[in-house]
């Protein structure tokens, strides 16, 4: 598709430690498109970091390949990748580590073209200027350090430095996850009025339900490395699949307590499989793992998809 941003296909990333190979991520596919929030949603430990940080190519996948605007980017070295991080930029989980206490504020918005050869000191020193009234913090912030933040307003400063590049697709890796609820209500909205004035594509990585519903267009769901179901976001929610999703919806508290189940029937979650499972789709975008499906309800139709009869 001509608005295709974005393409993984069959990423794996793995790690070793004691007990041997750990598959963080294993056998991912899955396209992006312009303009578009996908959300990514799981428990921790079920590899959304990893996919983010390996789609971006902070780790160095085993297997598959990355596609960004129609030229693989999977095997580039760091030279020849440095152009691409100008186009694909992160805002990480804790801003309490991703930022420097030793550097100002300026600084820490300042590097990112420095290590670029973006323009001059002054219109460095402008452009973050502006980035911090974009992001909602006073010109004053630019001469201090991290340590006189708050949660909520080292975040907006991870924001502003993700946006110092003029990106075209940015990761949230729980960009919301360590701030109070109130303020990531305004954290989000920030967001999303960025998304819409500049223009952005997102692939936004939560455990909360709520909050990726609010965020995403379409939702892709992890299972111990896994991507087992993906649809657009009304379509996931109103109507699970994978005993997994059912699993996460059901997690979902319901401040009414006369709409609370009293009682709730046990989800029984399936071992993870030896492979990657292959997405099926069963009508309206939906896709699920074909392991969970009793394939005889289906039929190939022209276009050799798998749609329910």
């Amino acid at each position: 598709m001509d608005n295709l941003l974005l393409k993984a296909q069959n990423l794996s990333k793995y790690f070793t430690d004691s007990s041997g190979i750990q598959k963080a991520v294993d056998g991912v596919s899955l396209n992006i498109y312009k303009g578009e929030t996908l959300g990514v949603v799981g428990e921790s430990g079920s590899g959304k970091t990893t996919l983010g940080r390996t789609i971006m190519r902070l780790y160095k996948p085993e297997h598959g390949q990355i596609w960004f605007e129609e030229k693989e980017i999977t095997r580039l070295n760091e030279g020849k990748l440095r152009p691409y991080r100008k186009d694909i930029q992160m805002i990480f989980q804790n801003p309490y580590e991703s930022l420097s206490p030793r550097m100002t504020v300026g600084e820490i918005l300042e590097e990112p073209l420095y290590i670029q050869k973006i323009g001059t000191k002054k219109e460095r020193t402008d452009k973050a200027l502006s980035m911090l009234e974009k992001v909602g913090l006073p010109r004053t912030s630019y001469n201090k350090r991290i340590h006189e933040f708050s949660g909520g307003q080292r975040q907006r400063i991870g924001i502003a430095r993700a946006l110092m590049l003029d990106p075209k697709f940015i990761i949230a890796d729980e960009p919301v996850s360590a701030l109070d609820v109130s303020v990531q209500a305004q954290v989000l909205n920030l967001l999303k009025d960025l998304q819409t004035e500049l223009d952005l594509t997102c692939l936004f990585i939560s455990h909360d339900l709520g909050v990726v519903h609010y965020m995403s267009d379409r939702v892709a769901v992890m299972y111990l490395g896994h991507l087992i179901e993906l649809a657009p976001k009304d379509e996931l929610y109103r109507n699970p699949i994978h005993p997994y999703t059912k699993s996460l919806l059901s997690s979902i508290p319901i401040a009414d307590p006369e709409r609370r189940n009293a009682y709730r029937e046990p989800i029984i979650l399936p071992e993870k499989p030896l492979y990657p499972p292959q997405l099926i789709h069963v009508g309206n975008e939906h896709y699920v793992s074909a392991n969970m499906i009793n394939i005889k309800e289906f039929e190939i139709n022209k276009d050799e998809k798998l749609m329910r009869i």
